[in-house]
């Protein structure tokens, strides 16, 4: 909780902004372990509520590692233990304050976004759980 409020307030943090989205980005290696695909989005959440950071160009990169969480069928899926679903919901919501707060800094994002959405629905082939992630990311955009 420490290291996570300092990457949300640091001011000097700047310099290091590439090095934390490569780690970020890092989700597919991780994709059997929940709780590291979990602190992955809080890292995540963080780097996106600093104000002193300027994302620009980064925030192709956190949507795409926010998006696997929500769309792509886990690893971890596949135990019925593992919940999922909540990382799920979280990534959705982080998703819609990425681009309500930062989707300004690059042009399409929302229709990148939309479009990658769009596109899981509209597969049958995809597995239940990444249609769940689409229609939360779609709820959690809002009605518009």
């Amino acid at each position: 909780q420490v290291a996570l409020q300092d990457l949300q307030t640091n001011s000097k943090i700047a310099a290091l902004l590439p090095y934390f989205v490569y780690v970020v980005s890092g989700v597919k290696s991780v994709s059997h372990d929940l709780e590291q695909l979990n602190r992955l989005l809080h890292i995540a959440r963080s780097l996106i509520q600093n104000p002193f950071l300027c994302l620009g160009s980064y925030v192709r990169s956190l949507i795409g590692s926010v998006l696997y969480c929500a769309l792509e069928p886990l690893a971890a899926s596949i135990n019925p233990l593992n919940d999922h679903w909540t990382l799920r919901d979280y990534a959705a919501m982080l998703l819609s304050r990425i681009f309500w707060t930062h989707g300004d800094l690059v042009s399409g994002l929302y229709h990148q976004i939309l479009l990658s959405l769009q596109k899981v629905l509209a597969d049958p082939v995809r597995p239940l759980c990444s249609h769940y992630g689409a229609v939360v990311g779609l709820h959690a955009l809002g009605w518009k």
